[in-house]
């Protein structure tokens, strides 16, 4: 019979829980799949039958007769319930490969699909007809998996690993309740408006184990009694590692809580592989949720209970993830949440304390993303300030991106620069060193790389696109796709003059002799050799420049150089001073 995908309107009816595994009775009769009806009328069930799936979904189950009301639950299987019967073939126990089942109603539409086990590498289609969407967890023998979106039961996204979480104590053909970690609906929620996760530690240096911890921050003016409220670390699903907070937990205004190492019990976290969040819940209810990342591809909601879109960055090993300024909240992780320049779990983030004055003027200067030696210390992006006044560099996020937009390092209280000065971010051995990036890891220009600076609200102030091609869809300043030219290894790509951005690949020029932390020289100047500069091809042959600027053969398009002027209003011998004479700013 030929299937079809439901459609938002047939999804009244749900699969609820599902009993895969029954332990100790064995799972022969024992199987059971719960429905319910989220509809506002009674549903026929009549004609109905249900497939489970391995490698394939097969039937196991015919409904012949029964009926489910609106905001109802009906039973199939196990061995009593209003629809008795043993599943056959036996419903799969996950395992090494993704197994499923799903409802076809009479007319062979397939209504529900849910997939179980931790990834699906049996491919069995979901909802959408996709074949990449997250399942729900590979549960012991003797739980379930039963629907749960922090709130009630019977909610559909359309995606199992966000939609069910294990159920220690199945509940069948009865509402799913509130998670045996929760506190059952009796702690005090009075704090939520003003409570927040604060800073969180996801990958410990070395072994994670027993070392990940959650900070909570209480913003408000009043204490708060936090007994019962739940700490959860989500990987592929909102249910993952649970801490209870325990009776008499009070959180003083202004104060900081500290769930895991250090403070009260153990949590563990998800590194941001495909998307990995801490969630703060009270009686079931999502308080506030952070999501971080890569990106979501294991499709968990936020705190609306929307699949996330928005996701904080995913920090350095030993690095916490903290809120920029404490408890500030805009639910916009990408503008509330930097790595931490310093981690302090149980006191105030030391993170930046944000001022992006006069960071317009801001831009990457210069860029070795193929050094002919060690990469991983050699690489290296100068920043210079083309504007009047200083810039405080401190929290500011230098991004890098291969086939998407990752951090790459987040500059330390105490970064300035200076105007007409040079700010260098380098892998550990790179001569005018500011600041050493603990990963450093620019793309060597397959299918398009590129570099951007951010300043401490998030707002991208800079970018350069290279590697002559745009296959990865990256985009640069105001969309723009232009994209400077491969060089090879052990040349640099820098602007001439420094500073100049009209958002074009001519702005940038290959240098075989790099200058981190010094003016970039005129790429088309030439020494002949007999006291005559050709300057950029426009030689008179009389001993003098004519200023003429030609194509530039250091180019591989053969573009014309830039002739606008110096962005801080000096003549070239100014340059050529910086060159030689640099007032240096280091973080300390």
């Amino acid at each position: 019979m030929l299937l079809i995908l439901a459609s938002s309107a047939l999804a009244g009816v749900l699969v609820n829980e599902v009993y895969y595994d029954p332990d100790p009775e064995g799972d022969d009769g024992n199987e059971w799949i719960e429905l319910c009806n989220n509809g506002v009328e009674t549903v026929d069930l009549s004609g109905w039958w249900i497939e489970a799936g391995g490698s394939s979904f097969d039937s196991c189950f015919d409904i012949a007769s029964a009926s489910i009301d609106a905001g109802g639950y009906v039973l199939i299987g196990g061995a009593s319930g209003p629809v008795p019967g043993s599943f056959s073939p036996n419903l799969q126990n996950g395992g090494s490969e993704s197994d499923g089942v799903r409802l076809v109603n009479a007319e062979g539409v397939v209504v529900d699909t849910v997939l179980y086990d931790e990834d699906n590498t049996s491919l069995l289609p979901d909802d959408l007809g996709g074949t990449s969407s997250a399942p729900a967890p590979d549960v012991s023998g003797g739980h379930s998996i039963g629907r749960w979106n922090g709130s009630s039961d019977c909610v559909d996204t359309d995606v199992s690993g966000a939609d069910f979480i294990d159920y220690e104590v199945p509940s069948a053909g009865v509402a799913n309740p509130a998670p045996a970690t929760d506190p059952g609906g009796d702690a005090d929620c009075t704090g939520a408006p003003s409570v927040r996760v604060n800073e969180f530690l996801s990958n410990p240096e070395g072994s994670d184990d027993d070392l990940e911890w959650v900070e909570l921050y209480n913003g408000g003016t009043e204490s708060f009694d936090l007994s019962g409220w739940v700490v959860r670390g989500a990987t592929k699903s909102t249910g993952g590692s649970s801490n209870v907070i325990p009776e008499g937990s009070l959180l003083e205004a202004g104060a900081f809580l500290v769930v895991g190492n250090g403070g009260i019990g153990t949590i563990s976290l998800g590194n941001g592989t495909g998307g990995d969040g801490v969630y703060l819940e009270c009686n079931g209810a999502v308080v506030d949720t952070i999501i971080y990342g890569t990106s979501n591809s294991d499709a968990l909601p936020d705190e609306s209970g929307a699949v996330a879109t928005l996701l904080g960055a995913v920090p350095s090993e030993g690095v916490s993830l903290s809120r920029r300024v404490d408890g500030g909240d805009s639910d916009d992780p990408t503008a509330d949440w930097t790595s931490s320049s310093v981690n302090t779990p149980g006191a105030a983030n030391q993170t930046p304390q944000c001022n992006p004055a006069g960071a317009e003027g801001l831009k990457v200067n210069e860029v070795m993303y193929d050094p002919s030696s060690d990469d991983s210390t050699n690489e290296f992006v100068e920043l210079v300030n083309t504007g009047s006044v200083a810039i405080q560099l401190e929290g500011f996020v230098l991004e890098a991106a291969k086939s998407s937009w990752g951090i790459n390092a987040t500059l330390p209280a105490g970064a300035v620069i200076e105007p007409g000065e040079f700010f260098v971010v380098g892998g550990g051995t790179v001569t005018n060193e500011d600041y050493t990036a603990s990963k450093l890891d620019l793309g060597n220009g397959t299918d398009g790389d590129g570099v951007r600076i951010l300043d401490c609200t998030g707002v991208v102030l800079d970018s350069m696109l290279y590697g002559g091609a745009t296959g990865d869809g990256l985009e640069g300043d105001n969309g723009s796709t232009d994209v400077a030219d491969k060089v090879s290894a052990g040349t640099s790509l820098g602007r001439y003059p420094d500073g100049a951005d009209s958002d074009a690949h001519t702005d940038w020029f290959p240098y075989s002799t790099p200058t981190p932390g010094a003016a970039n020289a005129d790429p088309g100047a030439e020494d002949t050799g007999s006291g005559s500069d050709t300057g950029n091809g426009g030689d008179t042959g009389s001993g003098g420049d004519t200023g003429v600027c030609g194509p530039s053969a250091e180019r591989p398009d053969g573009a014309a150089c830039a002739t606008t002027g110096l962005p801080f209003g000096g003549l070239e011998v100014v340059a050529a001073a910086i060159v030689a004479v640099r007032r240096r700013r280091r973080a300390g």
